[in-house]
């Protein structure tokens, strides 16, 4: 059976629209503008609006978008207000070019750059950048990666055979020979617009997570050093990934540096708010450095990986544990037919049998497998959470909803000053 995604927002007083949660149904045909949603309180919500389709899909991957609007509760008896579409007004019809140009991501700190001279200043953390004016924000980014892990370690990277060579230096291969396939001969110079491939993509948002996590804080030396070794790359990459989001929802990150005792991975603070996170990654054969072939039936080892995330709860705050299963992206499955999400709700059902008790406040399980193609637009990716029903430690719903919406946005990089000129 196939199932739509369908997200739901509210046109609050101020006209101002935010995301109300996400469900899934049979049919993209669930409701209509007019319909009711029900009472809470003193309130009900009425459909004023629905997209489908690109648009629907640029809000956060939906294939339904419904628009709700809080209104008082009718007197008993009397007749429901008269249905109005808020998409085929003046005001609707911006939004959907606001959708269309895609959404204001969530960022850790705004682009900070000016043009000084013949050159453009960009400034990272506390770092400042002198950088050519013709320098795209994207290739800004990948040079400050290639900076962070030092020109001794590309040197000697890349005086190996390309079938040895860390993967970060593959993708940046990837990227050159796309980049060479779409430049205008007649303007070799001009900067050069080329569909993402995979491989692209992969490498892109590991550029993008470490900008984003050097404006909150100086990227840790002891994930660095991880990130350039082979064999520890892909743990260190997920943490950089995991660390990212909550910077960008606006937290300290605070790496736990410990080997006397199991901790998790960091530390996120904000407004008296401090949640712990661990992190996952399914290592496999034949991916990201692994030695081997590939298997398409391998095991996705979820309650393994969970179990073991589980010993590093501290024990005196929220918990939240994130698992990449590093899969092969299926867009065209439905969540709850995808395999691993099936395997994820049987570890549960087997731990309730044998009577464990999951002191976790939350698992999320994502899937960011663009490394696995090298098509062209590479498909946006995958995530599942499995929230434990009265946890010990609660995360607070605005939090929650937060880094919700960094998951739905991940995988998405926009330059925001090319995005102004644009608008």
């Amino acid at each position: 059976m196939t199932l739509f995604a369908y997200g739901y927002f509210v046109r609050l007083p101020d006209r101002s629209i935010v995301p109300a949660g996400y469900d899934f149904g049979p049919t993209t045909d669930s409701y209509a503008v007019g319909d009711s949603l029900g009472v809470k309180g003193d309130s009900e919500a009425f459909v004023i609006g629905i997209l489908k389709g690109r648009a629907a899909k640029m809000s956060g991957g939906y294939d339904v978008f419904v628009l709700l609007e809080d209104r008082r509760v009718r007197e008993k008896g009397s007749s429901p207000p008269p249905p109005w579409d808020f998409f085929q007004r003046e005001e609707g019809l911006r939004y959907i070019e606001t959708l269309m140009r895609g959404p204001a991501r969530l960022v850790s700190r705004p682009q900070i750059q000016a043009v000084v001279g013949d050159k453009k200043v960009r400034a990272v953390g506390k770092s400042l950048y002198r950088r050519p004016l013709k320098e795209s924000f994207y290739d800004f980014q990948l040079n400050h990666l290639l900076w962070l892990l030092g020109e001794e370690w590309y040197s000697a990277e890349m005086a190996k055979p390309m079938e040895d060579r860390h993967v970060i230096l593959k993708w940046q291969a990837e990227r050159n020979e796309q980049l060479r396939k779409y430049q205008d001969p007649k303007d070799p110079g001009a900067l050069v617009r080329a569909p993402i491939t995979g491989g692209i993509r992969a490498l892109q948002v590991l550029a993008d997570d470490l900008y984003q996590l050097a404006h909150a804080l100086e990227p840790p030396q002891a994930i660095l050093s991880r990130l350039r070794d082979i064999r520890q790359f892909q743990g260190a990459r997920y943490e950089i990934l995991t660390a990212s989001l909550f910077a960008r929802c606006g937290f300290e990150v605070e790496f736990i540096d410990d080997a006397s005792r199991r901790n998790p991975e960091f530390i996120a603070q904000k407004d008296g708010e401090r949640i712990a996170v661990e992190a996952k990654s399914r290592h496999r054969a034949g991916v990201l450095n692994e030695r081997g072939a590939f298997r398409e039936d391998a095991s996705t080892e979820i309650r393994r990986l969970y179990d073991d995330a589980a010993g590093q709860n501290p024990g005196d705050c929220p918990f939240l544990v994130f698992i990449d299963v590093n899969l092969p992206l299926t867009q065209d499955i439905p969540p709850l037919e995808k395999l691993w999400i099936i395997e994820a709700i049987r570890m549960f059902e087997h731990r309730e049998q044998e009577g464990l008790q999951n002191r976790d406040t939350a698992l999320i399980l994502t899937n960011f497998g663009w490394h696995f193609s090298r098509q062209e637009d590479a498909p946006a990716g995958e995530n599942f959470w499995a929230r434990v029903e009265h946890p010990r430690y609660a995360i607070r719903p605005a939090t929650l909803d937060l880094v919700g919406r960094a998951l739905s946005e991940y995988g998405k990089v926009v330059d925001e000053e090319e995005r102004v000129d644009r608008a």
